[in-house]
């Protein structure tokens, strides 16, 4: 695995993650950056890390692409740019115009990002059940943000629809735009670096990943069978209590940015090979155990991630390689459950 290349450790400044660093690329460390065409040369390019002490003896290798190093912490700042950018080359957008959008918080503090420096003003619309870090990232962006109370109902399909039909009466008003990353094609486009980030890494049998809006594990998917012909298990990652791929029951559960209670118009079903369902306690013990184990600070669904990598991995055995996704920092559930002794 990774025989193109040749890496060494280095420690980041990521909270002590141990990242790769390619021994013969060797770039002027100013050069890479410094892109007048380029307002967010941050986005991408994220550490892919070997998971040492969760992977089981005589278990594939698991590999999770660490998200958390992008600008807000979220894998979702490619999605964010990709939409943007998509809609500004059709015509869509204009400086001075409102960006509205319905979301858990990774994508509305990744339009955030995005919004300010490009000149739009974003307005979200989200629920109380979300992490306060991500609300509070929101608006430290520059985002005007409505929360709508759920009165301790938690993540379920009536509160999202609650603020789906909320941010459709906001997409009414004048120089509004919906970005819509339940609906956007433009969703998956912005993915489709991670399958190219992760076909120069090595070869992978199979790719895990938590399913929300799906632009992620469409985005994958489509890069590997589609454009690049390439056979990869593609497995798809569900709340326990919220299984609305499988056709099981849809109910509340607390695992942010998955198990939205239906299934997005941006979700390629057709590319899903397998469906794997992750209770919280799982999620919620596994992202633990990767803090503790791995050194890798990241949230539930990245726990809902790896718990459901590893059982692939248990199937396909030694010599296999498994890649997943971190989807964010876990610095942004330091005031929950997740984290507390």
């Amino acid at each position: 695995m990774l025989n193109r290349r040749k890496f060494i450790f280095s420690l980041t400044s990521f909270g002590g993650l141990a990242a790769f660093s390619p021994l013969k690329k060797k770039t002027h460390p100013m050069r890479a950056i410094d892109d007048p065409n380029n307002l967010f040369p941050a986005v991408g390019n994220t550490p892919i890390v070997r998971l040492q002490n969760l992977s089981e003896p005589g278990s594939a290798e698991i590999w999770a692409k660490w998200e958390g190093a992008n600008p807000t912490g979220s894998m979702k700042d490619r999605m964010a740019l990709g939409m943007i950018e998509d809609a500004e080359k059709k015509g869509l957008l204009k400086p001075g115009m409102r960006i509205v959008e319905a979301t858990g918080g990774s994508t509305g503090s990744s339009l955030a990002m995005v919004c300010s420096p490009k000149g739009y003003h974003a307005h979200f619309i989200t629920i109380d059940a979300i992490s306060i870090e991500k609300r509070r990232t929101m608006t430290a962006l520059g985002a005007t943000i409505e929360v709508i109370q759920t009165h301790g109902s938690g993540i379920t399909p009536e509160n999202v629809q609650r603020g789906l039909e909320r941010v459709r009466v906001l997409s009414e008003d004048a120089d509004t735009w919906w970005s819509n990353q339940f609906a956007n094609p433009a969703n998956s486009v912005g993915y489709r670096s991670l399958g190219r980030e992760l076909e120069n890494e090595g070869y992978f049998d199979a790719f895990v990943m938590g399913v929300g809006t799906g632009g992620c594990i469409t985005g994958v998917a489509s890069y590997f069978k589609e454009e690049r012909n390439k056979e990869i298990h593609i497995v798809a990652v569900e709340p326990a209590a919220s299984r609305n791929l499988s056709g099981g029951p849809t109910g509340g559960h607390k695992l942010e940015g998955i198990g939205l209670g239906f299934i997005s118009e941006t979700v390629r079903m057709d590319l899903i090979d397998e469906i794997e369902a992750v209770s919280d306690e799982e999620a919620y013990e596994t992202a633990r155990a990767l803090a503790r184990k791995e050194g890798l600070f990241a949230g539930p669904t990245s726990g809902a991630n790896v718990a459901a990598a590893k059982r692939v991995a248990r199937r396909l055995g030694p010599g296999k390689h498994v890649a997943t996704i971190l989807c964010d920092t876990g610095l942004r559930y330091l005031d929950g459950e997740l984290f507390q002794s």
